[in-house]
């Protein structure tokens, strides 16, 4: 059967149901979606993905070891992230911008966007060293990784609810859902913190 005309699949459908990537996975990996039909973190979504982690690699490598100034290294990177956009709002004409997918065009238009702001701030803390004003994401950048994970061991809801959720009762729709989102990365982060403050951090 020829894979254009099977069952689930039409060219050029990016539904869950009739997209390439989700028709793959059903073949390759029945049974082991994490949504039944689809998953984002599939086999053909995570090329790109992976394009997207060896974007962040590149710029980096580019950042410590480019014998460039550090203005120029913000102009460098700002730029490419100007190419990046402007890329991707080409590309997105025929293949949309699609974060479930990981599509190409997403690939681009996170990419680029990531640029301009590291340029930016690359420029504000390291250029300049104004540094005091980033202490806050300092504590979480230092421990990203655990953070990322820390869902999988510690049921941050229940956390924030039983710390904060009668000042969420308090303040009654719709401003509860605003004030418990602001709790829930407080808790998060005075946990960090905590790990900032005992020099623990982890490390890939």
């Amino acid at each position: 059967m020829k894979v254009g005309h099977a069952p689930g699949f039409a060219p050029g459908d990016l539904t869950i149901q009739g997209n390439l990537a989700s028709y793959v996975d059903r073949i390759l990996l029945p049974g082991k979606l994490y949504l039944g039909i689809h998953d984002p973190e599939g086999i053909f979504s995570t090329i790109p993905a992976i394009a997207t982690g060896l974007s962040g690699i590149l710029t980096g490598t580019f950042i410590r070891t480019s014998s460039l100034n550090g203005t120029q290294k913000c102009v460098r990177m700002a730029a490419a992230g100007i190419v990046f956009i402007v890329l991707a709002q080409l590309w997105n004409i025929t293949f949309p911008i699609n974060k479930n997918l990981w599509t190409s065009s997403f690939v681009l238009q996170v990419g680029g966007l990531s640029l301009l702001l590291l340029s930016l701030f690359y420029f504000i803390i390291d250029v300049k060293s104004y540094k005091s004003w980033a202490f806050f994401f300092k504590v979480i950048g230092m421990n990203s990784i655990l953070i990322y994970m820390s869902g999988h061991f510690i049921d941050w809801e229940f956390t924030n609810d039983s710390l904060f959720g009668w000042l969420g009762t308090l303040a009654g729709n719709p401003f509860n859902a605003v004030i418990l989102a602001t709790t829930f990365v407080l808790v998060k982060w005075l946990f960090l913190y905590f790990m900032y403050k005992k020099n623990v951090f982890l490390r890939v």
